[in-house]
């Protein structure tokens, strides 16, 4: 096996462990390779997602030349990608019911405001691959149950060893920063901290926290308390574990690198070197143009007030070149030009739009500044334009449900352990996304009174535009009817019009 990919197959390896070995030495083990394999990759997820692309903000990662423009251009496309599944998939909150009203469940929901949790952890599932969830009962704030996002970054999980892997143990590493007391402090700046760690695991069983410590050391367990269920929840973004932009990283650096070398030319090319083909010297008179060859400081002063002469013919944007007489008594040629690298705008161009439709097409995300979504297409042909992320979101929520699942399945196991209220099984719960699309609802209607469907006026009276107040318009309405006025002009215009319905029948009898 190729060593490069032996190495990056470990940087997202899924940990498996019975839980008889999990020992303290066990533990550790899992915990360095987190730190040290893995959490580099999750870290360079989150800085693309931020806009810190290291492809060309690396200080290695571009062909520097001294005196020439370094412009570092990053785009967000990480962040694009990632905010538009989200959206899309759970934009719309989820719905979460049971068979029957559960004013329990709804509690639990209300209480962690379920809607924006699900919404920050499916982001991280869709950033780093995975994302991860503690329950846990509050005690201090109305005994309920309380659903708290943990960070990727510092939480992983391990499995158990069988066909079907279960987990058994989630770990959480948390860092602590300690100033060594010979740290030299200037201003604000810290020289040579020391990194020590709190180590904090849960089981089906047991709950523990160690003590302050290095990752060289061993171990060392300071709180523990029991438990009667697993109480963490890792979400899966794919089998996997991968986010949606991992795979379009090349080619965002790529495409940075372009648009970086492109602003760098426009820039380079501003400060072109201009070159002037003429007799210099014979602009000049006196006994500046009888200099000494040998004379160092009479050169230097003949190159100054050169230079000095060039200066201002560029600020007066004019340049006055006289012609002068070769050794074989011709005249010379006068020309002025700057010399710039060549650079095919069209080729160049054409590049980024490639890597740009790439970057969409293989995450699948649509453009949508791309033409095509500007046109009066239907319904079927925009959703034919967006099957890629229609797919890819359908996966997703298959495996965002599995997690929402297990998630009810705690909190049914907390609940029936403090008071066994808890009446209502979590397979029992149906969770319903929404794709979260523009919606032209009038249209649909239409077509659906078309095909001969009726719905009440109140239904359709919610549709008029402005955010209607239904009650407040039917009561208007209401008034309306009732207004003796009104009834008089309404009977009036109906008799007008039927009077010219009428006119319109003699014409027509008249005309055969």
């Amino acid at each position: 096996m190729n060593y490069e990919y032996h190495i990056k197959k470990q940087e997202n390896l899924l940990y498996k462990e019975s839980i008889e070995n999990l020992t303290n030495e066990r533990i550790m083990e899992f915990v360095r390779h987190f730190i040290n394999v893995q959490r580099p990759r999750l870290q360079k997820l989150d800085a693309y997602y931020r806009g810190w692309d290291e492809g060309v903000l690396g200080v290695d990662n571009r062909r520097v030349q001294e005196g020439y423009a370094d412009y570092r251009l990053t785009h967000p496309f990480a962040q694009e990608i990632a905010d538009f599944q989200t959206s899309f998939s759970v934009g719309n909150p989820i719905g979460v019911e049971a068979e029957s009203k559960h004013d329990a469940l709804d509690t639990v929901n209300d209480y962690n405001d379920i809607d924006t949790l699900n919404n920050d952890l499916f982001l991280d599932m869709t950033k780093y691959g995975r994302s991860v969830e503690l329950i846990y009962r509050d005690e201090q704030d109305g005994d309920n149950e309380r659903i708290v996002r943990l960070d990727p970054l510092e939480t992983f999980v391990i499995y158990s060893n069988d066909v079907e892997p279960t987990p058994v143990m989630a770990v959480r590493v948390t860092e602590r920063m300690v100033i060594d007391q010979t740290t030299s402090i200037t201003g604000v700046i810290v020289e040579n901290p020391i990194k020590k760690h709190v180590i904090e695991y849960w089981t089906n069983d047991t709950h523990a926290v160690s003590t302050e410590m290095m990752l060289t050391d061993n171990l060392k367990i300071s709180i523990t308390e029991p438990l009667v269920t697993m109480p963490v929840v890792e979400y899966w973004n794919n089998t996997l574990r991968t986010g949606d932009y991992e795979n379009v990283i090349p080619l965002i650096d790529a495409y940075d690198a372009a648009q970086s070398d492109t602003a760098n030319y426009m820039t380079d090319m501003n400060d072109a070197i201009l070159t002037i083909k003429g007799d210099i010297d014979s602009l000049f008179d006196g006994a500046e143009l009888m200099v000494d060859p040998t004379d160092k400081d009479a050169a230097i002063k003949l190159a100054k007030a050169k230079q000095e002469m060039l200066n201002e013919m560029k600020n007066a944007r004019m340049l006055l070149l006289k012609s002068g007489i070769s050794a074989t008594g011709t005249q010379t040629n006068v020309d002025a030009n700057y010399i710039y690298k060549q650079y095919d705008v069209s080729g160049v161009e054409a590049y980024k739009t490639r890597l740009y439709k790439n970057i969409h097409a293989f995450s699948r995300t649509p453009d949508v500044s791309d033409d095509n979504f500007a046109s009066n297409a239907s319904g079927v042909a925009m959703k034919y334009k967006q099957l890629g992320v229609i797919q890819l979101a359908a996966t997703k929520r298959r495996q965002f449900e599995k997690g929402l699942y297990r998630r009810y399945k705690i909190i049914q196991t907390l609940e029936n352990a403090v008071s066994g209220k808890w009446d209502l099984d979590y397979n029992d719960i149906r969770f319903t996304f929404h794709d979260n699309l523009p919606q032209d609802d009038i249209t649909t209607l239409q077509d659906l009174v078309q095909a001969g469907a009726q719905f009440p006026q109140e239904y359709l009276l919610r549709f008029a535009p402005g955010g209607v107040d239904v009650d407040e318009l039917k009561r208007m309405m209401d008034e309306q009817a009732n207004d003796p006025e009104y009834t008089r002009l309404a009977q009036r215009l109906e008799a007008v019009n039927d009077d010219t319905t009428g006119t319109d029948v003699q014409v027509q009898q008249g005309a055969n």
